[in-house]
């Protein structure tokens, strides 16, 4: 709006600069000179306002939007400075251990439970691969595993969703190419040349016979 009302005060000038010039003849050089350097500014000023006005203005102060993960159904959320995404991962049971892989870069659900930079696995303590595991009342215990060799993993130092640093190795976090228990909640940071990313599971499924899915939250700390 108040780009608008300056626009209207710069042709308001513009109309009064001309109706001088039509006069010129009762004026010095000096005159018109000065006249015709108004006529410039209020001109420019003109077209600068109308097309703020049409545009939106600068940028500040404008919504920011963030991209819908592939795989998930659940848009992206702003944190502190850090986009949080909300992943939904299927769980395949065509083996005896349910589980599921992600792609780290971008962060996305795996197509294949075997494949991608991490898997995610649902095993039932006692139980050997020749029986199904995490059916029915089974204890259940979930783990993560660069089965790729393409990633490592560790325990972040603190909360990474918030402090990046919680996933640095100057900070005591240790990271390791193999297997992993994951506790619900916790926080843990994973790390591949392409950069690291943090990951965390904010509650384990409890869907019976077999957990048929999982959700997980992760973040792109650095790329």
């Amino acid at each position: 709006m108040v780009d608008l009302v300056i626009a209207v005060l710069a042709v308001v000038v513009l109309v009064g600069v001309a109706m001088v010039l039509v006069r010129r003849d009762r004026l010095g050089r000096g005159a018109i000179g000065a006249a015709l350097a108004v006529a410039v500014v209020a001109a420019g000023t003109f077209a600068v306002t109308l097309y703020r006005s049409q545009t939106g203005g600068d940028d500040a102060g404008q919504p920011v939007v963030l991209p819908k993960i592939i795989g998930s159904s659940v848009p992206a959320e702003q944190g502190f400075g850090t986009a949080v995404l909300k992943i939904e991962l299927p769980m395949s049971t065509e083996s005896k251990y349910p589980q599921t892989a992600l792609w780290l870069q971008p962060p996305r659900a795996g197509t294949d439970p075997y494949t991608g930079d991490l898997s995610l696995l649902c095993a039932t303590p006692g139980k050997d691969e020749k029986v199904q595991n995490c059916t029915g009342g089974d204890q259940r215990v979930w783990s993560a595993e660069p089965l790729e060799q393409r990633a490592t993993i560790g325990p972040a130092v603190g909360d990474p969703f918030t402090d990046p640093g919680a996933c640095d190795e100057g900070n005591g976090v240790k990271y390791q190419d193999g297997y992993l228990e994951l506790a619900a909640g916790k926080a843990y940071c994973l790390h591949k040349a392409a950069g690291t990313v943090a990951l965390r599971i904010p509650s384990f499924p409890a869907e019976k016979p077999l957990p048929n899915g999982i959700d997980v939250e992760m973040a792109v700390l650095n790329s």
